[in-house]
């Protein structure tokens, strides 16, 4: 597989037609992605009207819904919840790929090479995933402190302490090889924080994050790919910087490199922001594709 010219990936994402203006964004900022060779795209309904599921059934999309697993009870979640318990399990929803790509829908790419660095990442060590460690982002103390209860719930104490010294991945893009043992780990992880918090989110994520970082004695650590935030930017986080020579979102601090992947996590859904020009100025826009001073958008929803 390692030595394949072309493989077969994969790009699996989720949305209901509420969000379906941030998939329409995604899916164009991926299209020179889609037309590889190779690359199929999938998307799990949940809660897509009959229109917004033909729309995606045109542009080729195999289109599921997701199921439970690890012991959930099936009636006892909505569709959007299971779309999260789903992800550790996409070899089983969308079999005969090499590589599965995730995309969350409110993610949308700048530059669309870095979907290449992920499916290389992810074929050299298993998976390729970003860490949130910035010095661009902001301490968030609401944030610290939900994280920190939700490492308690699901890890306990000597867990915790030790998940919030590491650099923390996001769940909200990542590549995983089809044979990489992160499927197996990951679920593993995640049925045990779901037994002892009865919580499914935030421990989709926060289960990875185990599974990267404090895997148990008797397995051998976890190979990835931990790319730099440039490749999955959390908006609210960092509100980028408009670079003006460039003509496109970059970070807010020298050098003000091009950002990647923007992703509208939180609050950026609904968030119109005062962006600073690096030639001096600013305006205010929300952070959806599209947007640039001469052409600021409100939020789509």
């Amino acid at each position: 597989m390692h030595g394949m010219i072309t493989p077969r990936v994969i790009v699996v994402t989720a949305s209901d037609s509420r969000f379906l203006p941030f998939l329409r964004g995604m899916l164009a900022s991926i299209e020179p992605c889609l037309a590889q060779p190779g690359v199929s795209l999938a998307c799990f309904d949940i809660g897509l009207n009959p229109p917004d599921r033909a729309w995606l059934e045109s542009l080729g999309a195999k289109i599921i819904e997701p199921d439970t697993h690890l012991g959930v009870d099936a009636g006892a979640h909505s569709a959007a919840l299971r779309s999260f318990l789903a992800r550790p399990f996409l070899p089983g929803y969308f079999p005969g790929y090499d590589v599965y790509v995730w995309i969350d829908s409110d993610v949308w790419l700048q530059d669309p090479s870095v979907f290449t660095e992920y499916v290389a990442g992810a074929l050299r060590h298993g998976m390729a995933i970003t860490h949130e460690r910035e010095r661009c982002y902001r301490f968030q103390p609401w944030l610290f402190g939900w994280t920190t209860k939700h490492f308690l719930l699901g890890y306990g104490i000597g867990n915790a302490a030790y998940l919030l010294s590491q650099p923390h991945v996001n769940a909200g893009f990542f590549a995983i090889r089809a044979d990489a043992p992160h499927w197996r780990a990951w679920a593993n992880r995640y049925e045990a924080a779901i037994h002892r918090s009865g919580q499914l989110v935030p421990h989709d994520q926060f289960a990875l994050n185990q599974a990267l970082h404090l895997p148990p004695e008797r397995d051998a650590r976890l190979d990835a790919c931990l790319l730099d935030p440039l490749h999955n930017w959390i908006c609210e986080r960092g509100v980028p910087m408009w670079n003006d020579d460039l003509e496109l979102f970059c970070e807010p601090r020298a050098p003000h490199r091009p950002i990647g992947a923007m992703h509208l996590a939180g609050p950026a859904k609904t968030t119109s922001y005062r962006i600073k020009r690096s030639r001096g100025g600013h305006f205010t826009s929300c952070l959806v594709r599209g947007a640039r001073p001469e052409s600021p958008a409100s939020p789509p929803i």
